[in-house]
């Protein structure tokens, strides 16, 4: 190791690639390197290449790629730090998703969360989702969402105070007015997260089971600049209000490679508890080429530090529970035979599944949560000047062709766009 920089052949092991690839990042403008004395050594910065060994993955083929500074949210390995704390240690000493929505929005002591008794988020989608089909909980979120909207006349007032108060609007109308096949009657008020597991779930709510779903909610709330968080960036650069900027977030949310990452897990767990053997459904899985859900993370490569502090309580919860042993057997399964470490989607599956809970419960979760920290980063694009979001596109289709003479219905399809 020399004292100016790190050799070609040090960050190679670094970032666990080939030399090759270290030089292909230089010519990428990814890395940047100077001679030592000797004019022939290449050597680089180490705070550069640690940064680039955070991100955890090289730019890809077709790929773009931003650099936006904030003060909301730290992802390392180290941990993940919320305004400069250290989410975990919040959450183990007891700080609920309220409490951490709040920290997000920088809210002062004496700002109330509505009661969820007096939500009048009691809107009947029915009408447009059918409330039976459990994988439109996502859509019920986006109706229940706009309804709120509709319902704030004030929702046009971009004050970081004004934005809090739609923030806690919706989040309590989205977690009041869900409705799930699997869950009894919901109860009239309750905490936050009673009420979410009453609309969820049909098991008791015990105070172990309901601080599970506590704890989900604010390790979900926030995780740097994930794509449904760029997408709520996008929006309120344009200075669009609070409730289009989480609608933004919803819709670039939907999908198994984001929102929906528990739902496969949830239905791993359902398929090695009705075969008697997760071996065997995992191989299958690889067989088929697919990905195992729940495992592998594009930034963490030690652990993510979500799924340890979720699962401690999972495992408080459903101790007595035999299905337990159908989460862990498939956590070792996968872990005897790769390096692929759990997320936090393999704990959230396994709180749904646990709470036979709707195997699409996952993603609701995770949208709710995550309403507080796309609302956190729209606060602090509010700040910054309107409109910067304008990437230029390099047309690369067929050449434009002079049609103003010709008949109408002479103009044939190009070659460029047959299907």
């Amino acid at each position: 190791m020399t004292e100016r920089g790190l050799t070609t052949t040090e960050v190679a092991e670094l970032l666990g690639v080939k030399r090759q690839t270290v030089y292909a990042y230089v010519s990428r403008g990814i890395l940047h390197r100077e001679l030592a004395m000797d004019g022939r050594t290449s050597l680089f910065d180490r705070a550069e290449v640690e940064e680039l060994r955070l991100g955890r993955r090289p730019e890809q083929e077709g790929e773009l790629r931003t650099m936006l500074t904030t003060r909301l949210t730290r992802v390392a390995d180290d941990g993940l730090w919320i305004r400069g704390h250290d989410l975990v240690a919040l959450v183990g000493r007891g700080a609920r998703f309220v409490d951490v929505a709040d920290l997000l929005w920088d809210s002062p002591a004496d700002e109330p969360w509505p009661a969820t008794a007096d939500s009048r988020a009691a809107v009947d989608t029915s009408a447009v989702v059918d409330p039976d089909t459990d994988t439109a909980l996502l859509d019920q979120l986006r109706v229940l969402l706009a309804a709120e909207s509709s319902r704030d006349p004030l929702r046009h007032d971009l004050s970081p105070k004004s934005v809090r108060g739609a923030g806690r609007r919706a989040i309590v109308a989205m977690a009041c007015g869900l409705r799930s096949s699997h869950a009894t009657r919901p109860l009239a008020g309750g905490s936050l997260d009673d009420v979410l597991w009453r609309r969820l779930s049909a098991q008791r709510p015990t105070e172990v089971r309901l601080r599970a779903l506590d704890v989900g909610l604010a390790l979900l709330a926030d995780h740097g600049l994930a794509s449904s968080t760029f997408a709520a960036r996008i929006a309120a650069s344009v200075r669009a209000d609070p409730y289009s900027v989480v609608a933004a977030g919803l819709g670039a949310f939907g999908g198994p490679l984001h929102g929906a990452a528990s739902v496969g897990v949830h239905e791993l767990y359902l398929a090695a508890e009705r075969r008697g053997d997760a071996a065997a459904v995992v191989g299958e899985l690889q067989r088929r080429g697919s990905p195992v859900p729940g495992f592998g993370h594009s930034i963490y490569r030690t652990q993510d530090p979500r799924y340890g502090a979720l699962m401690t309580h999972i495992v408080e919860g459903w101790a007595d529970d035999p299905r337990l042993q159908t989460v862990f057997r498939v956590r070792d399964v996968v872990g005897e035979r790769g390096d692929a470490i759990p997320n936090v989607d393999l704990a959230i599956g396994a709180l749904t599944y646990l709470a036979a809970m709707p195997a699409h419960a996952g993603e609701a979760i995770f949208g709710i949560a995550r309403t507080a920290g796309w609302l956190a980063h729209a606060m602090e694009e509010y700040e910054e000047k309107p409109l910067r979001f304008r990437p230029k596109a390099r047309y690369i289709g067929d050449q434009p062709q002079r049609d103003r003479d010709r008949p109408l219905g002479s103009i044939s399809r190009s070659s460029g766009d047959r299907r």
